[in-house]
Formats: C-alpha cells, sequence, structure tokens
C-alpha cells in the first residue's frame, strides 16, 4: 500500500497529514495525537486505546512529564460547540500503544511512523549539518585567502599603502581565535615565562621616558608626574601576597605595567605614549618582544589600539583586557 503525506505550516508547528485521513501534529520535533485519533488510527474503541496508555505509563515505560500536552480545541459535542483542554500525547507513546495492539492498521502505523516520520527528523538533523559544514568550510576559506594576502605583502608590484593595508588585515585576522574564545567567554590566562632577566625600577623607567621625548622632541610637559602615582605603577607589577607574587610571569607583569601607567594618568601629558614605550621596552629587556620566528609578539597597530582600549576601559573591564594582552603574547 502506498503512504501518502504532506505537511502544512500552521501557527502551532507543523501538520502532517497521514494517508490522507486526519490531522497528526508535528511539534517540538515529534507527532502529537490524542486518545480519539490514537483509536481512529488504530481502528479501536477509546477504552481500549486509554487501557493500554494507562498501562504504558503504569509500567514505567515513559514517563507522563515528557509525553503528554494539553492543547485547547473546539469540538462539537450534540449540536453545540465545546472547547476544552485536551490531552496529546508524542510519537513514543503512540508506538507504544500501537505495539500494545495486534491489528493490521497498527501494523501498517508502525512502519509509516519508522520510515516517514523518523526519516524527517533525520532529514532536519541532516540540513543543518550540511549548514554547519558549509559555515566551517566558509570559515577555512576565510583563513586560506588571508594566507594569500599576506603573501601578496612580499610583491613590490604593490603600492605602499596598499600593502601596509592588506598587513593589517593579516596581523589583526590573527585574533580571530582570541575573538572568538572572548565571545564565547573561554579566554583563559595562558602560560607564561616565569624567569624574568630584567626588572623594572622607578630610575630605569624615567631613563625610557627622557629618551622618548628627546626622540619626539617633546614639551617638558610630556613626562611630568603630577603626583607619586608612577612610582605607585611601577612597584604594583611587584606586589607580593603570601611571599608569593602576584603577578608571577613576566607576560602579566607587562600587561599590568600597560594598564596601571595608562589607567592611572599619571603625567600632565604623554601618559598612552609612556605606557605603550614602558610595555615594548619591558618586553625588550627580558627578552620576550619577539618570536621565535624573529616577528615581533605585538606589532605598532596593535600595540596603538591595545593602548587606547585600556585608556578608553572601565575598572570592571580590567581582568577581561588583561587576558585579551596576555592571549597575544602568548
Amino acid at each position: 500500500m502506498t503512504n501518502k503525506t504532506k505537511n502544512i505550516e500552521t501557527s502551532k508547528g507543523q501538520v502532517v497529514l497521514y494517508k490522507n485521513k486526519f490531522e497528526v501534529k508535528f511539534e517540538q520535533e515529534t507527532v502529537w495525537l490524542n486518545q480519539k485519533q490514537m483509536a481512529e488510527l488504530f481502528q479501536k474503541d477509546l477504552r481500549t486505546v486509554n487501557e493500554h496508555i494507562y498501562n504504558v505509563y503504569q509500567e514505567k515505560e515513559l514517563q507522563k512529564s515528557t509525553t503528554i500536552r494539553k492543547s485547547r480545541i473546539v469540538q462539537k459535542e450534540g449540536k453545540r460547540e465545546v472547547t476544552r483542554n485536551i490531552e496529546f500525547y508524542n510519537l513514543d507513546v503512540i508506538i507504544s500503544v500501537g505495539y500494545r495492539i495486534k491489528s493490521k492498521q497498527g501494523t501498517q502505523f508502525r512502519i509509516w511512523a519508522t520510515n516517514v516520520l523518523r526519516k524527517h527528523l533525520v532529514d532536519g538533523y541532516t540540513i543543518n549539518e550540511k549548514r554547519l559544514k558549509i559555515e566551517q568550510h566558509k570559515y577555512q576559506e576565510l583563513q586560506k585567502s588571508i594566507s594569500l594576502l599576506g603573501n601578496v605583502t612580499k610583491l613590490s608590484s604593490i603600492s605602499d599603502d596598499a600593502r601596509g593595508l592588506i598587513q593589517i588585515i593579516t596581523e589583526y585576522t590573527k585574533a580571530l581565535d582570541i575573538l572568538d574564545d572572548f565571545d564565547h567567554k573561554k579566554l583563559l590566562v595562558p602560560k607564561g615565562t616565569k624567569k624574568a632577566k630584567f626588572e623594572l625600577s622607578y630610575d630605569e623607567a624615567r631613563k625610557v621616558i627622557e629618551a622618548m621625548k628627546k626622540k619626539f622632541k617633546d614639551s617638558d610637559l610630556v613626562g611630568q608626574e603630577k603626583d607619586k602615582s608612577f612610582k605607585s605603577s611601577i612597584g604594583a607589577i611587584y606586589q607580593t601576597f603570601g611571599k608569593k607574587d602576584v603577578y608571577p610571569t613576566v607576560e602579566e607583569k607587562a600587561a599590568h605595567l600597560l594598564y596601571f601607567v595608562t589607567k592611572n594618568h599619571s603625567f600632565v601629558d604623554g601618559n598612552k605614549r609612556i605606557a605603550a614605550a614602558l610595555f615594548v621596552c619591558f618586553l625588550q629587556k627580558n627578552g620576550i618582544i619577539l618570536r621565535k620566528n624573529g616577528e615581533k609578539r605585538i606589532d605598532n597597530n596593535t600595540l596603538v589600539a591595545l593602548t587606547l582600549m585600556v585608556a578608553a576601559s572601565k575598572p570592571v573591564e580590567k581582568d577581561m583586557l588583561i587576558k585579551v594582552i596576555l592571549n597575544l603574547l602568548k
């Protein structure tokens, strides 16, 4: 016998017509029938269907809480229409009752339910799986394209402006994984360098500031301290608790140095530039400013972006910003 089915979209889920006889509600990844519909489906009286449903739950084959739902329907009782709350049972109950009822109709429905409805569910999953694979493929293609952009910067035939733009794109794309972890709140503090080659003192920091002023021919206001907070910023990265460093790795010290000097605003002018300069000098003197392949751990554009982000951030965002810096240094 050929089974003909068709689907109709409704405001309360999808309706499947079984053999063009009656509507089967398809909702929440299953189908729902009431007792009257099951009696019609299996060609049995209501009492028999009710008895089998009772036994399904009595024997704890299924749980009521997950297999029954009530729905308000309008039905004719005599000459009047009455609105009542009717219990509907999902596919698990329908199949359980079908197996208990020994009838030709029950057998036919089990075949139909298995081959048609389950296939419908599997097809839905397959569609979603294909969509995910497509999105993954797009991401991989994007990564390949960015790799090609990086190779383009090595060509001598392109302009400096184009090369600079492509370089920015390729460099910032390396942070995609960091941004993804940030979005999903999975950003962790990576392992860092335990042994420091260099310890920054207040006097050493002043030398860096003076050298920077000479190089850029800055005014006397740049680096002019407003109070003693700059000394506090230097000391803060070496603070201890229980004879242990609060910031044990070189990377953590560097990240907090950038944060404290930027946020404490200790100078009349040049706070952000001083913070960035001390940050890169600290990395350089501790031998971790470059990766093993010779590339800068933090390039110029990223350094500018990080310093501006810190300056514009709120105090509650400190831990998040520190994690971002540490992951970029990783």
